[in-house]
């Protein structure tokens, strides 16, 4: 079998996780080839992998794009971070060329449902799995009838798009907060609502959003290899302030698993969950793709990206795996920001006739 691993254009963790998988595969005395490919000149990435190519940019020619570059490489696996409902609707074609597919999903109804944070929430509750409530807001009119008659209570509210990632959109609504300290300190997240109302007024197409109530905390983020259902290894990010407590037991974390089960998750994928004020977590969301943060597992004593690549090439057993969790060690985590070099010019760069 050969040992080639592809991973194609992700989100802000691609560069961690091809350094992770190359660091495990030493490791566990493996050796790997793994390739890396991008749409944009993202070079501090790319300069990372045992070979590199760029993407093309139109999506009509990525299939013959993959097709050459599995055949002429002998490449096993794909990992796909973007794009990844184009991948599930393309995944019989995908596979036809001998590779294994991973998009963090096998259904494109999962990826779907996962992407509407209402919908989620509503099957997680079918699934008996407690999740933050959630009103879908189809109007501005709807919003700020919420709004005057607030339907958590006393609890505060806060709103983010139906859609999105990274936090894009979310904001904590402050009938105190001051005009002026959106603008002075926005990563505070507080807006008046009557402001963020005159703003939806102004904004020609109302895209969907959706109402819950501000819970106090703290957040977790539930990292995981899992294989259709099956969760492998997790490791549990305790996020207060600038630190990030890494855990693997407690209720958030096993809540973060029976979740990615539910969802019939598949490869590296990430779940979010947030304690109410009973101090009991409820599930915010899922990503059916690593999180930004899925390199900090590694520095916990379990490299779930070095586990998921070792998987998807069958140089490890499932059990192999499962043991990985045993090397745990409690840790924190601080972020600090780094640079790089940026070479311009790539020297792994493989050619191909699409570029």
């Amino acid at each position: 079998m050969n040992n080639t691993i592809w991973f194609m254009e992700g989100l802000s963790s691609q560069r961690d996780i091809i350094q992770s998988v190359k660091d495990f595969a030493k490791q566990q005395h493996q050796e790997i080839f793994v390739l890396a490919s991008h749409r944009h000149t993202r070079n501090e990435i790319l300069s990372l992998a045992d070979g590199a190519f760029y993407e093309p940019l139109e999506e009509t020619l990525r299939l013959q794009f993959i097709d050459d570059v599995v055949r002429q490489h002998q490449v096993s696996a794909i990992h796909t971070g973007r794009n990844s409902a184009w991948f599930e609707l393309h995944r019989q074609e995908i596979e036809s060329f001998g590779v294994k597919l991973t998009t963090g999903a096998t259904q494109l109804e999962q990826l779907q449902l996962a992407d509407n944070k209402v919908a989620f929430a509503q099957a997680m509750e079918q699934c008996e799995l407690p999740a933050v409530p959630s009103i879908y807001i189809e109007s501005i009119d709807e919003l700020e009838t919420h709004i005057k008659e607030p339907p958590f209570g006393e609890i505060p509210l806060c709103i983010k798009p139906v859609k999105g990632i990274y936090g894009m959109g979310f904001w904590r609504f402050d009938n105190q907060v001051s005009p002026i300290a959106l603008f002075n300190h926005p990563e505070n997240r507080q807006v008046n609502p009557q402001q963020y109302l005159d703003a939806l007024k102004a904004v020609e197409h109302f895209e969907p959003l959706v109402l819950m109530p501000y819970l106090p905390g703290p957040e977790y983020s539930v990292d995981m290899v899992v294989e259709q259902g099956n969760v492998i290894a997790a490791v549990a990010r305790r996020k207060e302030g600038a630190i990030q407590h890494l855990e693997i037991s407690g209720e958030a974390y096993e809540l973060g698993k029976a979740c990615a089960t539910a969802m019939k998750a598949d490869g590296l994928v990430n779940v979010q969950t947030r304690n109410n004020h009973q101090g009991r977590p409820l599930l915010l969301e899922i990503n059916m793709r690593p999180s930004g943060g899925i390199g900090y597992t590694q520095h916990c004593g379990i490299n779930l990206a070095g586990i998921f690549a070792l998987r998807q090439l069958g140089l490890i057993t499932i059990e192999e795996a499962e043991a990985q969790n045993n090397h745990f060690t409690p840790t924190k985590i601080r972020s600090i920001t780094d640079s790089i070099v940026f070479n311009s010019a790539l020297t792994n760069l493989i050619s191909t006739d699409n570029n």
